[in-house]
């Protein structure tokens, strides 16, 4: 399944050098968010949650002119603690390898901007 993680850039630094992360909650298509959306298809609904993510995310920033950073993570659903209306918790660490991709959320912006996994490493020093 599909979730969105808002993270600052040290916990994204650390999670690259120690390749697994405890997080609080996840923002995904959970029973109650699919039934709140029933109207929306599967790219509308990813869409909804990175936006989600993305605006949790600028709160997370260590400076203004920094973007919000979001990492979009393929859990499975054995890892699944318990599910809210639009995120859930986890009974284990996530790891590097779940990792699909980094979105990086900017004020004002509607879309975020895509980085591919083997980007991220390389690309972060610009998003401080």
């Amino acid at each position: 399944m599909r979730t969105y993680l808002a993270i600052s850039h040290s916990e994204l630094e650390s999670f690259i050098s120690t390749l697994t992360m405890q997080v609080e909650a996840l923002f995904s298509p959970t029973s109650d968010f699919l039934i709140n959306n029933d109207d929306c298809d599967s790219e509308e609904l990813e869409y909804l949650l990175s936006i989600a993510a993305g605006e949790k995310a600028l709160g997370l920033r260590e400076s203004k002119l920094a973007p919000g950073l979001v990492l979009a993570i393929e859990i499975d659903y054995n890892q699944v603690d318990k599910e809210y209306s639009d995120s859930l918790t986890l009974n284990s660490p996530i790891r590097w390898d779940q990792v699909q991709c980094a979105l990086l959320a900017y004020d004002g912006e509607d879309e975020l901007t895509w980085f591919a996994t083997q980007e991220i490493a390389d690309e972060l020093v610009n998003w401080k």
